[in-house]
């Protein structure tokens, strides 16, 4: 931000977006921004355009990314924008495009982000700074239609009309500690308005100051989690919520892995339909780095896991193909349709907490009822611009004296090459950084163990 990027670029962005993608001389699009104070010099460009383009502005203020994506359909909008960098670091700053509310208010697909791309170093425009407008009230409607519909989908696979309200009801009698780690103050009134809503009393905000303060890491890895780790043991909370800036992914504490926080919570869905007959969930679409935990869990209630590659697009797109309302990324997504067609961190709270409720066990003993796979994450630096080629050639090495053991190499995402024995590795070029993705599991496997395995990988790739 104000380098390679500033209200220019932001009104460039937007003009683009229009020309490829929304094509009308007027119409209604949605607006937002992350917490960062960088977005108001964005927004500026971004306001400039389509006030000088006659739309009509819906401006959310600070808000997130799945409530802009549910916005644009609520409100039966063109499009959306929302201007965040998700969790890259503070200085960096972005722009997400949505697409209409009769396109599903998804993340812009492929062909139309492409065009954007190829366009941008030939596009020369006067750009004009906007005002900021004054922003709606859109939390009691958010709110109130997540719970709704969340109400639909759980009623629909128990058989049991009401279900939801009696969960609600042990919810408050359990009265439940929660801690919130939004990653700043302003972040946090979002989901604090839904846990009251649930009605949750006892709310912990961890890391409440702005944003640029933040004691964190903005990726919510548990690794970067400490403080709301400690917190969930200085005042006994019964659960820690943490996102990252734009509240698409979910950590809920204290689970061993973000891997667990998806699955607990759509293991939560398979266990209210396992006595109803019409089996409204059939298929959960999966990306190719999220844990094997998922298919372990769902063939004991007849379900069937579709593996996508990485990409939240990329399991938007098979979930529609499939014909299925549940798909995951691993990281800590959650994506029910019947709300908005991408990850939701508002979903994945009240999956959670209602999971809570219905079992009456402490999230520690459903985690460990969970089979026991073991992930570890780690990335490779190169010179050289990824090549499928040279992928191949690096992934030819290390199997080269295991193909015996080999069941299956997955090519459509890098390479996820899966053993006999419970083991897989998943290599994988980032689309945005000159790295390799390495993911290993295994079943009942120690960490250092695994540490091993990818320091062998990293081996056939010397910076």
């Amino acid at each position: 931000v104000r380098e390679s990027f500033t209200w220019k670029e932001a009104y460039k962005a937007s003009y683009l977006y229009h020309k490829h993608y929304l094509r009308k001389d007027t119409g209604k699009v949605v607006i937002s921004c992350d917490p960062k104070k960088s977005g108001e010099e964005l927004l500026k460009g971004i306001f400039g355009f389509f006030e000088k383009n006659n739309y009509k502005i819906i401006y959310l203020g600070i808000s997130t990314l799945p409530i802009t994506e549910w916005a644009v359909k609520f409100y039966r909008a063109d499009g959306g924008i929302i201007v965040t960098a998700s969790h890259n670091p503070i200085e960096w700053n972005g722009i997400k495009f949505i697409s209409s509310s009769k396109d599903d208010a998804t993340l812009l697909n492929k062909e139309f982000m492409l065009k954007i791309k190829e366009e941008w170093g030939k596009t020369n425009l006067k750009s004009k700074k906007g005002k900021i407008p004054e922003k709606i009230n859109y939390l009691p409607h958010y709110n109130k239609d997540v719970r709704e519909k969340i109400e639909k989908i759980v009623d629909e696979l128990s058989g049991e009309n009401g279900l939801v309200e009696k969960l609600e009801e042990k919810i408050r009698k359990k009265n439940y500690r929660v801690g919130i780690d939004a990653t700043c103050g302003e972040g946090a009134k979002i989901p604090l308005s839904f846990l009251k809503e649930l009605g949750i009393k006892e709310i912990k905000v961890v890391n409440g100051d702005k944003i640029e303060n933040s004691e964190r890491r903005l990726e919510p890895s548990p690794e970067y989690l400490d403080n709301l780790t400690d917190a969930i043991k200085k005042y006994s909370l019964d659960v820690g919520f943490a996102t990252d800036p734009d509240q698409d992914r979910l950590v809920a504490l204290p689970l061993d892995t973000e891997e667990n926080t998806p699955l607990l919570a759509g293991k939560f869905l398979l266990e209210l339909e396992k006595n109803n007959p019409e089996k409204p969930l059939r298929k959960i679409v999966v990306n190719l780095s999220t844990t094997s935990a998922w298919e372990e869990v769902a063939n004991k209630y007849g379900v069937k896991i579709v593996r996508v590659p990485v990409g939240e697009m990329n399991v938007v797109e098979g979930m529609k193909k499939e014909n299925t309302f549940l798909g995951i990324e691993g990281n800590g997504g959650v994506i029910l349709s019947h709300v908005n067609f991408g990850r939701n961190s508002t979903v994945a709270i009240a999956l959670i907490l209602f999971y809570l409720a219905y079992r009456g066990k402490p999230i520690s003993q459903l985690e460990e009822e969970l089979p026991s796979y073991t992930m570890l994450k780690d990335k490779i630096r190169i010179k050289e611009k990824e090549k499928k080629d040279f992928l191949e050639e690096k992934v030819k090495l290390i199997i080269s004296n295991k193909r015996k053991d080999i069941i299956n190499i997955d090519k459509r995402d890098g390479y996820k090459v899966i053993f006999k024995d419970s083991l897989w590795i998943h290599l994988r070029p980032s689309n945005t950084e000159p790295i390799i993705r390495i993911f290993v599991e295994k079943k009942y496997e120690s960490k250092e163990k695994l540490q091993k395995i990818i320091g062998g990988i990293k081996h056939f790739f010397p910076e």
